[in-house]
């Protein structure tokens, strides 16, 4: 039979999660009220304002949208935990950007990452082997950091990229399908 105190570490990342939760109700609620004022900067910005320092939270999922209400990125992460007043650090980190294009969403994937504040965006900084993903193509490489300000990157250290379908962004036309001859 399990003991009461077992039966509640069950309850306990649902505890975490409802926190988190209510944290954010909290905060939409204020702003909505006109308590506070919007932040400059969306996604991981936004929610490191919301984040006491040194919470480790769970199971993350952090939705972005812009003016219309399109969702515009997806960042999703197993930990993420306040390290500081401008970085957060994450494990199994996922960023998925949505364009209006769907051939143009990319998606990030990382095994840890620091995301430090830095003006109107920030920085995403990985030191271990990454991946950046669109419908076009696929690139790895040992390390990773992302100007979400700038939306660009730089990837160094071991590079293997393919590249799906180069035929679409060139000039060549394709061979003629061979046929066989029929006699």
């Amino acid at each position: 039979m399990a003991s009461f105190a077992t039966s509640l570490e069950r309850l306990y990342p649902r505890r975490i999660a409802l926190s988190v939760t209510m944290g954010v109700v909290a905060g939409l609620v204020m702003f909505a009220a006109g308590q506070q004022t919007a932040p400059t900067d969306p996604g991981m910005g936004a929610f490191l304002h919301m984040v006491p320092l040194g919470t480790v939270n769970k199971g993350a999922v952090i939705p972005s949208f812009d003016s219309t209400g399109r969702r515009t990125s997806l960042i999703t992460a197993d930990v993420l935990r306040r390290v500081d007043d401008e970085r957060i650090y994450a494990e199994n980190l996922v960023v998925q950007m949505f364009n209006a294009d769907p051939k143009n969403d990319v998606r990030i994937d990382l095994r840890t990452a620091f995301y430090q504040m830095a003006g109107e965006g920030g920085i995403l900084r990985s030191t271990e082997r990454s991946r950046v993903t669109r419908a076009d193509f696929q690139i790895e490489g040992d390390s990773l950091i992302f100007d979400t300000a700038k939306n660009q990157g730089r990837m160094t250290g071991n590079i293997h990229m393919v590249i799906f379908d180069s035929g679409t962004d060139s000039s060549e036309v394709p061979p003629p399908a061979d046929r066989p001859s029929s006699k």
